[in-house]
């Protein structure tokens, strides 16, 4: 084996097999872990052994991978690391792995492919109602710079754990839209991706997060407020405020859209439906209700547990006490919404909180626009195909 052929990790072929490589020559034990999630599954499983050469050149050889993004680490005697060789690596919150790219019909939409760019901006800004500067990420669509064309907005919200910077890091969400633009599928609009936890300045491996900060959903704070709603309160204080005075944006409801994942996802109807004169087009995607103050009952694991990928397997909520807390869960919201999206992935160990949500909205007349993905858990392949969905959906008259 050559010198090239040591350092070369992944190696992805034409029929979407992926050979990983790594020169440790001292090592006992090597394996590579997928990390995609732990739900984008490799055909043999998703922790490989690999087999050392004579030359200390440890290897394993998957596939064939269907075309997606999917990330992965090393682990060497117990111990995981990123693969030296690669240096495409995807950070989600605190959580680091190398990541690969099988070429195909589904992952060309997260390409940087040979179309028009917009601008990604990392944007300060005070937040009063949280006593901090924040950062934030905006998008502007190709040619905003150039214009003084006013474009509508969309406000997405990542999930627990996360920061400002996982729509753009995991979430491809600037390429998305470049290519959906391109395509003429999309109207062009401004993209805002915040920070939901109370307490970041921006994300922690930017700016260092306060003592005694831990990943995930955000605590109560000290204030007595439920830290998951504080963002929401502060994104209508806030940010939209901010990001009106300083954007050329169709400062108006029918303008403005806000969708979120997971933990942003519970974030998003909460502000959403308290907020009616604010936003016309609501988009949830595996919505983390449980999370939310008091709405959450303990439940038996379901029979396909087995199945499930992804939080609160057995949580789910108690529709009077969420209703009492997300206000105008009524048919009135009806006129008032132009878009009410609502997806999960079947496999997802929220699915029961899903359709409890469903029954509620049922019962009270709230119409909903439901997509629901067979084979897909919590994760961000279908967070991205989501995403991908909604964009076409928005701001169409």
């Amino acid at each position: 084996m050559t010198q090239l052929q040591q350092q070369l990790s992944p190696e992805i072929r034409e029929d979407g097999r992926v050979t990983f490589r790594l020169w440790a020559p001292e090592a006992e034990a090597v394996m590579v872990r997928n990390t995609t999630g732990g739900y984008g599954d490799w055909p043999d499983g998703n922790e490989v052994p690999m087999a050392q050469d004579e030359q200390g050149v440890w290897s394993a050889t998957i596939g064939p991978l269907a075309p997606e993004y999917y990330t992965y680490v090393f682990v060497i005697n117990g111990v995981q690391a990123l693969d030296p060789a690669n240096w495409f690596i995807m950070r989600d919150g605190i959580r680091y792995s190398s990541s690969l790219r099988v070429p195909g019909p589904t992952s060309a939409l997260y390409d940087v492919n040979d179309v028009p760019h917009g601008t990604l901006a990392q944007v300060w800004y005070p937040s009063p109602s949280m006593e901090l500067t924040r950062r934030m990420y905006i998008y502007t669509p190709p040619g905003y710079e150039a214009g003084d064309d006013r474009y509508p907005v969309l406000y997405l919200l990542h999930g627990g754990g996360s920061d400002e910077d996982a729509w753009t890091n995991m979430g491809r969400a600037p390429q998305i839209l470049d290519n959906l633009l391109a395509q003429g599928k999309i109207r062009p609009m401004i993209v805002v991706m915040t920070n939901g936890s109370p307490v970041q300045k921006a994300s922690p491996d930017f700016v260092s997060p306060p003592p005694g900060w831990r990943p995930g959903p955000p605590a109560t704070t000290t204030s007595g407020r439920p830290g998951i709603l504080r963002f929401p309160d502060s994104l209508v204080k806030d940010v939209i405020p901010f990001v009106d005075a300083r954007y050329r944006t169709l400062a108006d409801r029918e303008h403005r859209a806000i969708a979120g994942l997971s933990m942003g996802g519970a974030q998003t109807m909460y502000a959403a439906f308290s907020n009616l004169d604010w936003f016309a087009w609501v988009g949830v995607f595996s919505g983390g209700f449980p999370l939310l103050p008091g709405v959450s009952v303990e439940i038996p694991a379901p029979a396909n547990a087995a199945q499930l990928r992804g939080p609160d397997i057995t949580r789910t909520l108690d529709p009077d006490k969420f209703a009492a807390l997300v206000p105008n869960i009524e048919a009135s919201v009806n006129a008032r919404l132009r878009l009410f999206y609502l997806a999960i992935g079947t496999e997802d160990g929220l699915i029961t909180t899903h359709g409890a949500l469903k029954k509620l909205l049922d019962a009270r007349g709230v119409r909903y626009d439901l997509v629901e993905r067979a084979g897909y858990a919590h994760e961000w392949r279908f967070w991205r195909l989501c995403l991908a969905d909604l964009a076409q959906k928005l701001f169409r008259q």
